[in-house]
């Protein structure tokens, strides 16, 4: 199950670069797909905050979303900078989220459990999508691979020493972190071209 959720991670951004030959079919295969991500969000992330925070999780959520918006127009001339900071904000939430993506795959395992690990392995799917989405405006195609790859480690690490990251999945500070590091998630999916490509 490890391999083949490192497999669906990398599958998200190939089908996408095939189905963008098109512009006409990519430019509405981006609509639908941003769309989708974001449910993937409310449904998928929100869900396992919820249940470790209750009510307060769409608060922070929602404050996550709202305060780079909330600095950028306090501070206009500084926008790039900001939105890259909520990139990279965005990116560690994502990279200790893949941790725990390969932390629940060695107690999925451990508990002879498939429905869990195939929920996984599919959700993987869309948080690669996500990522490159998220990277590849900014910085290009290969540092956006440069990147899944080591959100790969990071799932392979998650695997390896589950013992000692699965604690931090019930602990109420990290959800806490989690909440808002999803809002900016949103945030980066939404605004992702508000920051030149970098040059290759």
């Amino acid at each position: 199950m490890l391999l083949l959720s490192l497999i669906t991670l990398f599958a998200g951004p190939l089908m996408f670069q095939w189905l963008s030959r098109s512009h006409r079919v990519a430019r509405i295969l981006d609509r639908v797909i941003v769309v989708a991500l974001i449910g993937l969000v409310a449904l998928s992330l929100v869900p396992e905050i919820v249940e470790s925070l209750g009510w307060t999780a769409p608060v922070l959520v929602l404050a996550g979303y709202l305060l780079p918006g909330m600095l950028e127009r306090l501070v206009k001339q500084a926008a790039e900078t900001l939105h890259l900071l909520t990139l990279y904000v965005a990116l560690a939430g994502l990279l200790l989220h893949e941790g725990l993506d390969g932390a629940g795959l060695a107690v999925s395992a451990l508990s002879e459990n498939p429905g869990f690990a195939w929920a996984i392995v599919l959700h993987r799917f869309g948080m690669g999508l996500m990522l490159w989405l998220i990277v590849q405006p900014v910085f290009g195609n290969a540092k956006a691979w440069l990147l899944l790859l080591v959100m790969a480690g990071a799932t392979v690490l998650g695997y390896e020493f589950s013992e000692r990251l699965l604690p931090l999945a019930g602990d109420r500070f990290i959800a806490s972190m989690q909440g808002v590091i999803i809002g900016t998630i949103v945030h980066s999916l939404v605004f992702r071209g508000h920051v030149h490509r970098h040059p290759e």
